[in-house]
């Protein structure tokens, strides 16, 4: 047998330390797994694929970025759970998704309460309201980052009749999320609620399990909903957003810079968001005239039938909820955030 050389022997140990820096320079990255529960191509898909670019733009070397987009990792129903158990380190659902952890938190959805991106801002960034629900939450491991809009409300149904009054409503089969308020609006006025995950909306319209959604614009499009409905009423009941939450404990042990590259990034696709959705709602509802489906605007005296008609829910989620002085918080809030 041939002597091994001492040079091959030099060679081949600088080839395992070699093997070793790299090993632990991956070893090293911090990884990062976003987890949307909607598809790619509405508002939050795109603001996540921004904040995407912005994490490995600002932290190259130091992150490894995973993107799950239309619940593939975790979907409406679970992916609180996989934030708190650190298996999802971002997700952004709307609000009414906490509400089981944070039952106050209902407030900030009561139908046409908080009417304007501004307000809702403002609600949430109020010492008085924020005390309501943040600590609660935080209590459970979840740590909110940022806001996200998502746009108005409004209402599409596969019928041929238009829905302009809460009277139109009985009887018809909406999807709505899981959340106490949402499914107390639509029951109140005579709807009957089912509670799928929304990537399975549009195969439930297919197959007639329900008559409706209710939406924002951007999310009825992209999630092709387009062929399916017959028509769109502008209730904009509500003005929707996304609450952007981490796992507090998971946060909190981030080296400080990669804490300091996220908020960074944060602070961009945040913008980009606030920026750019009601752009993006604006050219949904683009495509939905566009394939001649009519959008039907409320009157007035419509709009006011439907306020009138959702009071109950102003009391059962805003008085018996959170009190008298956090609801008269809110509509002072609404009437004066620009």
């Amino acid at each position: 047998m041939k002597p091994i050389s001492k040079r091959s022997v030099l060679a081949a140990s600088l080839g395992l330390v070699g093997l070793l820096v790299v090993s632990t320079a991956a070893s090293a990255q911090t990884r990062i797994v976003l987890s949307n529960d909607n598809p790619a191509l509405g508002v939050k898909g795109k603001t996540f694929e921004v904040l995407k670019t912005e994490l490995e733009k600002r932290l190259a070397g130091k992150v490894q970025v995973e993107l799950h987009h239309s619940g593939t990792l975790f979907n409406q129903r679970t992916q609180i759970q996989g934030t708190q158990l650190g298996s999802a380190n971002l997700i952004a659902p709307g609000q009414g998704i906490f509400a089981s952890l944070a039952p106050k938190l209902n407030v900030l959805s009561v139908p046409f309460l908080l009417n304007t991106p501004a307000a809702i801002d403002a609600a949430i960034k109020d010492p008085k309201v924020a005390a309501t629900f943040l600590p609660d939450l935080e209590s459970k491991n979840l740590k909110i980052v940022a806001i996200w809009l998502n746009g108005p409300r409004d209402i599409s149904t596969r019928a041929a009749k238009p829905i302009l009054t809460p009277a139109d409503m009985r009887g018809i089969k909406i999807r709505v999320q899981p959340a106490p308020v949402d499914l107390k609006t639509m029951q109140t006025l005579g709807a009957n609620v089912v509670t799928i995950d929304w990537t399975e909306a549009a195969t439930a319209m297919q197959q007639g399990v329900i008559d409706a959604v209710e939406p924002t614009p951007s999310a009825l499009t992209g999630a092709g909903f387009v062929d399916l409905i017959g028509q769109t009423s502008l209730v904009s009941y509500r003005y929707d957003f996304y609450l952007v939450a981490t796992g507090k404990s998971w946060w909190d042990r981030l080296p400080a810079d990669v804490r300091t590259g996220f908020e960074e990034s944060l602070k961009v696709a945040t913008a980009w968001n606030w920026e750019n959705t009601e752009r993006e709602n604006e050219a949904a509802y683009a495509q939905v005239k566009a394939a001649g489906k009519p959008i039907n605007a409320l009157s007035p005296a419509q709009r006011k039938l439907w306020v009138d008609a959702l009071q109950p829910v102003w009391v059962e989620f805003g008085d018996k909820l959170v009190g008298t002085d956090i609801m008269a918080r809110l509509k002072e809030i609404d009437a004066t955030a620009k």
